[in-house]
């Protein structure tokens, strides 16, 4: 092996691929899907109308945009089949590992490698947001409910998971999230997504490899995370003792640090702004997790900041998931909804000029090694 072979662990600072999809601006703190500004899409925009534009790189005529929301809620229902897994399975394992197994499920028989396969990936986010709203029916003790014509696809999510129509507001909260949550490059999961699909796996396969991926604390469990931490700290007069003390344990404080992002998550600022529209809604348990994560942040400025270290969006999620009542273990899973979306279009995309990734590894083991035969050990 040449002496000038470098490992780069992580693959950080490799570019692996060629993309239109989105851009991160880690210069001015900023996140653009195909172009268009993240913080646009949330003041003006809806989750339709991100996919679409995900999807295709550019902003639907009205009569695509009706189209495709008109398919979006088609792809919503759900079929017996689906039913009866979920209901064997949802007391059996973790929402995310239900959502992997019914994405293959759904793959079963279907061949990767078309680019042109928009209505796979229109079918796959539809199905997804539905998988996670029956599993969360249905473990509550409910039945599955279907969606309704008249309802947006937030509005739906929460129908589904209620039996009734929430309040607007949630909804809108919920639509933002999933806009905000819909895509960001190359993480590890949508790396996976891409690797599996190489192979010319479908699309729903290749989806499941990037929920399973998803399910780690360092990447989409980081807002379970964030919140248990909140939750163990207890109260905000205890936060400067408690991240003190985790400091000098070296422990990883959740909801701050980014791979990427050098600075205040600029997506982070997006979700605190949409929180001084919901304050009204907190219950005192909300009001709590709040104050908490304020003080977080606030020492955070202090003790974390001059190491480079800064908030990100999983440190003021879980109060937005708790506003609107989505229990604590379906964040990483609503995560994994609205970035079947990115990962949808990134499949889509990667298979306009597929090649196999495959990387090398340094061997650092000694050869040869003589075999002994068993007898003789």
């Amino acid at each position: 092996m040449p002496s000038t072979t470098h490992v780069l662990k992580g693959l950080e600072g490799v570019y692996v691929l060629e993309s239109s999809i989105s851009m991160i601006d880690t210069e001015q703190g900023a996140l653009y899907y195909a172009g268009y500004d993240v913080r646009d899409l949330v003041e003006r925009s809806n989750f339709e109308e991100t996919i679409f534009i995900l999807l295709n790189q550019r902003l639907p005529t009205r009569k695509e945009y009706l189209e495709f929301t008109s398919l979006l809620r088609e792809s919503l229902e759900l079929q017996p089949l689906h039913i009866e897994t979920i209901k064997h399975y949802v007391s059996r394992t973790d929402i995310l590992s239900l959502l992997s197994l019914l994405m293959v499920l759904e793959g079963g028989g279907k061949k990767g490698g078309d680019p042109a396969e928009k209505r796979s990936g229109i079918d796959a986010v539809a199905k997804m947001a539905s998988f996670y709203s029956a599993i969360l029916r249905i473990r509550s003790g409910g039945e599955y409910v279907p969606p309704r014509g008249d309802l947006n696809f937030a509005e739906n999510m929460l129908y589904m998971i209620d039996g009734e129509v929430r309040n607007a507001d949630f909804a809108r909260v919920l639509d933002d999230l999933l806009i905000i949550h819909a895509e960001h490059g190359i993480p590890a999961s949508t790396f996976a997504s891409l690797v599996a699909a190489s192979t010319l796996s479908d699309l729903y396969s290749s989806i499941a490899a990037g929920i399973l991926a998803l399910k780690g604390p360092l990447h989409g469990g980081a807002a379970e995370a964030s919140y248990a931490q909140a939750m163990e700290i207890g109260n905000p007069e205890r936060v400067r003792a408690w991240l003190e003390s985790a400091l000098s344990e070296k422990r990883k404080i959740m909801g701050f640090g980014h791979r990427v992002y050098k600075m205040y998550d600029p997506r982070a600022t997006i979700v605190k702004k949409i929180i001084t529209g919901i304050e009204n809604y907190m219950d005192s348990d909300v009001k709590r997790l709040y104050e908490i994560t304020v003080a977080l942040d606030a020492y955070g400025q202090e003790y974390l900041a001059p190491r480079g270290i800064y908030p990100n969006l999983d440190l003021w999620t879980p109060i937005l998931y708790r506003t609107i009542g989505l229990p604590p273990d379906s964040f990483t899973a609503l995560f994994a909804v609205s970035r079947s979306a990115g990962w949808a279009s990134h499949i889509l995309e990667y298979w306009m000029d597929n090649k196999l990734i495959r990387p090398l590894h340094l061997y650092k083991g000694q050869y040869p090694k003589k075999y002994i035969p068993l007898e003789l050990r």
